[in-house]
């Protein structure tokens, strides 16, 4: 129980510090927040643009005279009521669009960290089996130079191979214009195929770095004691590999999987933004783009939010899953 408390007060304690210097960074980016929204009303209502401005301001709830650490206050009480902001480009608040974009962005999340892991504990454990043959080192190889491919780079090189040239799969959207959202077998197979070049995207990296870390693990296993005295009985290897090395080599990348689901969501930004998919990564660009400032502050916010939940359950399931460590 004191693992546990200490762990979330210093989780906390991190998630404010965080949060402080993203709303320090935004709030002094050169610029008004309200302008955006500004010359939305002012063309819509056919208003001067100071007029504008002052309308815009009222509808975020600015107030320029206000000081910095005034506007800290209201942003943090704001956010631990469970109100991330408001977005001047499209005029509603940024909860309602995390609550329609979140969805695809856990999706595509979840199809690439089930896939990489997967695959990656496969090839991992096969070059470790074979080391010090032609296959391992091509395995190793290749695995170190795609995990030095930035995820958008292989956005790019997906979208023009696959749906440009090929034309197998769709440009971008999360489901076809034409396709009426159902549960129909159609609608849900049209997901998955647009979902499958930013999972693939986000995905091949991660297959690259899990292979390194369970070749790695399974490696320095083979080399223990244990392993020794399991051949010295005679044990078959097929057993050995599947009860003694796989289980514990696994063991360490287990709780580093819910931090890698936690990065996953602020890598994939880019990724979205290329393929056009409407998640979280899509509306973190266009804010950047219009400097939508209370929306670049509220996604922000939840990425930070998503590391840090990670964090804590990876440490929570590693004290759980393995028996050297105790949750005092």
């Amino acid at each position: 129980m004191n693992y546990f408390i200490s762990r979330v007060l210093y989780l906390l304690v991190v998630f404010v510090v965080a949060v402080s210097g993203i709303f320090v960074l935004v709030n002094n980016m050169p610029g008004d927040p309200a302008y955006g929204l500004a010359v939305s009303i002012a063309q819509q209502r056919n208003v001067p643009l100071d007029r504008a401005l002052e309308i815009a301001r009222n509808i975020m709830g600015i107030d320029p005279n206000e000081s910095l650490l005034t506007r800290y206050g209201k942003f943090m009480s704001n956010l631990f009521k469970g109100n991330f902001g408001y977005s001047a480009f499209y005029n509603t608040s940024v909860n309602e669009i995390i609550s329609r974009s979140l969805p695809w962005t856990i999706f595509v999340i979840s199809l690439a960290t089930f896939f990489s892991f997967i695959v990656g504990i496969f090839l991992g454990a096969f070059a470790a089996q074979k080391r010090g043959t032609v296959i391992e080192w091509i395995i190793s190889t290749l695995s170190s130079i795609i995990q030095a491919v930035p995820p958008f780079i292989l956005a790019v090189l997906i979208l023009f191979a696959f749906s440009v040239s090929l034309k197998v799969l769709p440009l971008g959207g999360a489901y076809p214009v034409d396709v009426e959202p159902s549960f129909s077998f159609k609608f849900i197979s049209k997901i998955f195929l647009h979902a499958l070049g930013p999972m693939l995207a986000t995905a091949i990296p991660q297959i690259a770095s899990w292979t390194l870390a369970m070749r790695g693990n399974t490696s320095q296993i083979m080399e223990e004691d244990f392993i020794r005295f399991a051949e010295i009985r005679g044990l078959r290897d097929s057993v050995i590999a599947r009860k003694y090395i796989r289980n514990n080599a696994v063991l360490p990348l287990v709780a580093s999987l819910a931090i890698g689901v936690g990065y996953m969501l602020g890598g994939h930004t880019l990724v979205e933004s290329i393929f056009n998919y409407p998640g979280i990564g899509f509306y973190f660009s266009k804010a950047i783009a219009a400097r939508d400032f209370g929306l670049l502050t509220g996604l922000f916010t939840l990425i930070v939010i998503g590391v840090i939940a990670a964090t804590f359950i990876a440490d929570f399931v590693y004290a759980l899953i393995d028996p050297r460590v105790k949750l005092k």
